[in-house]
């Protein structure tokens, strides 16, 4: 335990995902990872003097998801720590939405997860994302094809959510828990082959590890370096746009005399800025960031959807929302 305690604050500290004396939820599944997990911030409360409140979210997706509920909730029993459960119907919305089941789930926890934080007065929401998990989706991101951003999407602290078992592998996790006797449940699903992510794990990283046997390790090491390069690139770039945009009422009026046209940069701000302008909740593509900046070199109007439409104005390149 001690061992595992103090890789955990040590990579903590190195990533700024605690603050003295504030309240953090806690997404506990009942599997491996969120149990570890938990047990993992009950030993650093004395170090941080942090309050733990438990969060769990049922997706009445498999026939387990009512004793998972129960597991979790006899856990926060015996651990006396405050429990907020919360039951829904990811089939139907999946149903509704026309999207994958994976998505659906992820977005419908997200929501609970936004106002269980509201609610109980949260700082921070911990959740069980491990090394494996950051290796898997870095991959299924890669193969999807994606941004530099995207690679490293599972970031150690993004908003108001911290990952401080990134750094621990899944075997290590395990290991413990069966070492330490301490239960937890297995989600079926995860060996279901039909989802991108389980193949990735069942069969691709299997591969992978007869060509590198350290391959998690190897992936996760050069996944942060470029998670460093990334936030250094977006830092710039907001720094770009601060002193190169124009404030106008559904537009982004950017000083292109005024902001690094260096390609790295300049996409960065434009995608910042139609996020500003469509919500935080939206991104353009890899294509239409490409066709925008494009439209800063020649001139000609671009029209994404109905949505964006980019064209300039003498030194300026205006990016402008179409009115409903």
């Amino acid at each position: 335990m001690k061992g595992l305690l103090e890789k955990l604050k040590a990579f903590a500290q190195e990533h700024s995902l605690f603050e003295k004396n504030t309240y953090i939820g806690v997404a506990v599944s009942g599997g491996p990872d969120s149990v570890f997990l938990l047990r993992m911030m009950i030993e650093a409360q004395n170090d941080f003097g942090f309050k733990l409140h438990i969060l769990h979210y049922n997706h009445s997706i498999r026939k387990e998801s009512d004793s998972e509920e129960m597991f979790v909730k006899k856990i926060a029993e015996e651990l006396n720590l405050p429990l907020t459960a919360e039951k829904g119907d990811v089939l139907r919305f999946k149903q509704e939405k026309q999207m994958s089941l994976e998505e659906a789930a992820r977005i419908k926890r997200y929501q609970f997860f936004e106002r269980a934080r509201k609610s109980l007065g949260l700082d921070f929401i911990a959740t069980g994302h491990t090394k494996n998990d950051f290796v898997e989706t870095l991959l299924m991101n890669l193969i999807r094809g994606s941004s530099l951003d995207g690679l490293v999407s599972l970031k150690p602290k993004r908003g108001y959510f911290t990952r401080p078992i990134l750094a621990f592998t899944k075997e290590e996790i395990v290991n413990f828990l069966e070492r330490e006797k301490i239960e937890f449940v297995m989600d079926s699903s995860n060996l279901d082959d039909t989802f991108t992510r389980n193949r990735i794990r069942m069969k691709l990283i299997k591969e992978l590890e007869l060509l590198n046997p350290n391959i998690l390790e190897t992936v996760f090491r050069e996944g942060m370096l470029l998670l460093e390069d990334s936030a250094y690139l977006n830092k710039k770039a907001e720094l770009e746009l601060a002193k190169s945009k124009r404030g106008s009422k559904g537009r982004a009026i950017l000083d292109l005399t005024k902001i690094d046209k260096n390609p790295a940069i300049l996409k960065r701000v434009i995608s910042k800025s139609v996020k500003e302008l469509l919500g935080s909740n939206y991104s353009l593509s890899s294509t239409n960031i490409k066709r925008i900046f494009e439209t800063a070199e020649s001139g000609k109007t671009t029209h994404l959807r109905k949505l964006i439409k980019a064209y300039k104005e003498g030194d300026f390149l205006v990016i402008e929302r179409y009115e409903d």
